[in-house]
């Protein structure tokens, strides 16, 4: 699979992608119109195409069954925001290939593309989706619910949001990918006294240099080509409540000086506009690294840093604090139950145990996902079994048992398919070369894209190699 056709109605998503998938080694083209999309399908013949459920001109289910229609080989992903789950379960029973939450996580497309390769080499990505009941209109918003937890670190967190809440201090909440990082700065603004006002959140992921400035802080009619109407910012529509500006530290310097004026005088003003607009907003800032160190490498603005730093919040990955995964779990069964008004299903002791294996990478948006996909797979008995899991946490198991149990000095790899034999330098080779992929893929928590960039390696040649040296992830 190589040529990629992604259509999305925003512009920004089209680039994000297609620099994302251009640095995987695909050939990548995008589109903003679905009716554009057919016709460019047509003519190149896609492997795959992405393509944006809510698109303004073709709805997503004609927009699949047209390319079906004309090109019933090519593989389909769709994704979208908030979409309802009956939608969701349909398109993938009608044969699309996935259907993926917004905004994108880059693990989770990975995988995704991962199991159309799969598919396409005769290997089954899923089995039949077993539905009982759906909800005619359920709402889907793929943003983690916090669940505040009982752990040590989980109560040490709600005790400092509430000590925070009340002021009107800047905060910056760092945590990894998918710890709930807009969750907690949705419960600081619920506990402010500006929770009656607004709170509107940003994906500064998403801004380029080109219309950051326009996003943020609105522009003028005719201040540029294209803008036809006078268009209101992300600082005004905020104005009175919080704004949330997730992992700011993707913002280019030239907008995080922008950024910093506003703070600073507390006002804004329109791109083409002449005139000062005063703004009361109250700002939570959130990244996935650490901004301090950022700031040291020239790609973040001190100045900015310490104007947003006057209370700091970490998030620890849940791999840190799994004695509130039952917690999780629960809340999670509760509330994928109600979507598919079905009953609240069981997990199995053996999947329990595999939660508590697994380093859970993705953290609680990981966790949410992978127990909205069981749920639809559940035995006869309404138990979430271990053929019900993705393979990652099933493999992850298996090998991170292998890495706590083999000794190192006496590596048996006839394990993994190659003979022990102590006088053939090639078997020596091939033990030493298997023994450091597998510290590697532990290091990064079997995260295989980092894995191949430490060991200088293309990310298929790592697969071919795994599958060479016979090894489980």
């Amino acid at each position: 699979m190589k040529n990629v056709l992604i259509v999305d109605n925003q512009i920004s998503t089209c680039d994000l992608l297609s620099k994302f998938l251009t640095k995987q080694n695909y050939e990548v083209e995008t589109t903003t119109r679905g009716q554009m999309a057919l016709e460019m399908n047509l003519k190149n013949r896609y492997d795959l195409v992405i393509a944006d459920y809510h698109l303004p001109d073709i709805p997503g289910e004609k927009l699949f069954d047209e390319i079906r229609k004309t090109t019933p080989n090519v593989r389909m992903i769709l994704m979208g925001k908030e979409v309802n789950l009956k939608n969701a379960v349909g398109m993938i029973r009608r044969g699309a290939n996935n259907f993926i939450s917004k905004p994108l996580n880059p693990d989770e497309l990975l995988e995704a593309l991962e199991e159309v390769s799969e598919s396409e080499q005769g290997v089954p990505s899923s089995e039949p989706l077993k539905v009982e009941k759906t909800s005619a209109s359920c709402p889907l918003s793929f943003s983690s619910s916090l669940v505040t937890g009982q752990s040590v670190q989980a109560k040490t967190i709600m005790e400092q949001v509430k000590r925070v809440s009340p002021t009107n201090f800047s905060v910056i909440i760092q945590g990894e990918t998918g710890t709930g990082k807009e969750s907690l700065a949705r419960l600081i603004h619920s506990y402010s006294k500006r929770k009656d006002g607004p709170f509107v959140a940003v994906d500064c992921g998403c801004l380029s240099r080109e219309i950051a400035g326009s996003e943020l802080f609105g522009h003028e009619k005719g201040a540029f080509t294209g803008a036809v109407s006078q268009k209101i910012g992300f600082f005004e529509q905020a104005n009175g409540g919080t704004i949330f500006l997730d992992e700011i530290a993707n913002l280019s310097l030239d907008t995080q000086m922008a950024l910093l004026r506003a703070l600073q005088e507390k006002v804004i003003r329109r791109l083409g506009g002449s005139k000062e607009i005063p703004i009361d907003v109250r700002i939570i800032a959130a990244s996935n690294e650490n901004l301090l160190k950022k700031t040291g490498t020239n790609n973040f603005r001190e100045d900015l840093y310490f104007r947003l730093c006057e209370y700091t919040l970490e998030i620890p990955p849940l791999r840190e604090r799994l004695d509130d995964l039952p917690l999780f779990l629960d809340f999670f069964l509760e509330q994928t139950s109600q979507e598919l008004s079905t009953s609240k299903p069981k997990i199995s002791r053996e999947v329990k145990n595999y939660f508590m294996d697994y380093s859970w990478p993705g953290n609680i948006r990981e966790l949410r996902n992978v127990i909205r996909r069981s749920c639809l797979f559940t035995d006869d008995n309404n138990y979430i079994q271990l053929d019900s899991l993705p393979s990652r946490i099933k493999n992850f198991t298996s090998t991170h048992h292998y890495l706590n149990t083999v000794e190192p000095e006496e590596d048996n790899l006839e394990h993994n398919g190659i003979a022990d034999h102590q006088d053939d330098l090639k078997s020596i080779a091939l033990k030493a070369e298997s023994r450091r992929i597998l510290e590697v893929l532990e290091k990064v928590r079997f995260n295989k894209t980092k894995a191949a960039e430490i060991l200088n390696i293309h990310r298929k040649t790592l697969y071919m190699k795994l599958k060479l040296l016979n090894i489980q992830y």
